[in-house]
């Protein structure tokens, strides 16, 4: 990241902008909780309004050198996620999370790629939108049941299915995109060895530093330590992750998923850790918003309805059914399908692995994917909201 930035003809040291998204990220955030909605709404709400497709206040360029402060922030929340596989509640919940899991990845990618080639896609781009209309956004997610302080059986497996769901998508987008390469003349070999590579590097990065962790802890001399511990084990995770063209966001969740089951104390300093996360939260969520671009919207097209739809529609669908056939509770039945609408930074991940690989593809796959992001993103958090009340799970409403 460079020292200082260029804007409205003179030099801008960088804290300035980074300063000015947080104090601009909280002010929205307490106007959205005036009226009712989330947080996290307000954020990227504000994001928009100050960003390049609005008033211009921040530049692109200026969103791409804050960079670091998405990936420290998205590594926290995939850290924190992984903290949901902790083995005795895997245990409990295994075979209703193993159902609900399968049944909203299949139906998502099945309705999803079915009504792409129904409006005239091509089977590669269908099948690919298909495996990537499977993830849905932990972050804002987190931030929403946190806010609202819910707690209860509904929640918990909202976020395990958050949290399986990405591992899925990464999965099947990998396996999806490895044998299109095989199309295109790549080796079957390379093809199969290359999301190998990805997967099993990041499932040994994270479980060896999620491993080195919960030895560290037991020799760390107060709790600013252990969060010091943390916070440096996501940042070198990620750098490694980035560095080695792994999946930073799957090795973050498996270290603290490894972390969890091994830790004997990083439980205890959750609320600490929640107050240094909260600045770089709010940050995130403005920077996303800013980085959302509202001249693309005239090319949604039928494609990206499509996809908007058919994707939301395959996770309800899919949980309704199975739901009823495992005679789960009605609030699981009712409104998990529709808390699971939202859709960021995994989506938007593998379309820039797609783009890196081959443009042409991902000029067809991107504008869908950047659009249907930004309304996912601003209309999920009031749904989720929503959903958390009507379980009966949400208990701070002020």
């Amino acid at each position: 990241m460079s020292d200082s930035i260029t804007i409205f003809d003179f030099t801008l040291h960088y804290l300035a902008p980074v300063g000015a998204v947080m104090l601009l990220g909280l002010l929205g955030g307490k106007m959205a909780r005036a009226i009712r909605l989330p947080k996290v709404t307000g954020y990227i709400l504000i994001g928009i309004l100050i960003g390049p497709s609005v008033l211009r206040l921040i530049s692109a360029e200026i969103v791409a050198d804050l960079s670091l402060i998405n990936d420290i922030a998205l590594g926290l929340i995939m850290f924190g996620i992984g903290g949901v596989f902790e083995i005795h509640h895997i245990q409990t919940v295994g075979k209703k999370i193993l159902w609900l899991t399968v049944a909203q990845s299949v139906g998502a990618m099945l309705l999803t790629t079915g009504a792409l080639l129904m409006v005239g896609m091509d089977l590669f781009p269908a099948v690919l939108l298909g495996t990537i209309g499977i993830a849905t956004a932990p972050a804002a997610t987190l931030l929403v049941i946190r806010e609202y302080e819910a707690k209860g059986d509904f929640t918990d497996t909202l976020i395990t299915i958050v949290a399986t769901s990405n591992i899925v998508c990464i999965l099947a987008f990998q396996l999806v995109f490895a044998l299109g390469e095989v199309k295109e003349g790549v080796s079957l070999i390379w093809a199969l060895l290359s999301p190998i590579y990805e997967l099993g590097g990041s499932l040994l990065i994270g479980s060896a530093v999620g491993y080195l962790i919960s030895k560290w802890e037991q020799k760390a001399e107060d709790q600013a330590e252990l969060l010091m511990i943390i916070v440096a084990s996501v940042m070198l995770v990620t750098g490694l992750a980035q560095t080695l063209n792994l999946q930073p966001l799957f090795a973050t969740l498996i270290m603290g998923a490894v972390t969890t089951n091994l830790s004997l104390m990083h439980r205890l300093i959750y609320i600490e850790m929640r107050q240094v996360e909260q600045p770089l939260y709010i940050a995130f969520f403005v920077l996303a918003g800013a980085s959302l671009h509202l001249n693309l919207m005239p090319a949604l097209g039928i494609a990206g309805v499509t996809y908007l739809v058919a994707r939301a529609a395959g996770k309800i669908i899919g949980i309704y059914f199975v739901s009823r056939w495992q005679k789960l509770e009605a609030s699981v039945r009712k409104y998990l399908g529709l808390a699971m609408f939202v859709q960021a930074g995994v989506a938007i991940g593998l379309v820039d692995l797609i783009n890196r690989s081959d443009p042409e593809l991902g000029s067809i796959i991107t504008p869908i994917i950047l659009v249907t992001v930004m309304i996912y993103e601003t209309v999920g958090p009031p749904i989720i909201r929503f959903t958390l009340f009507k379980s009966g799970e949400a208990v701070n409403n002020q």
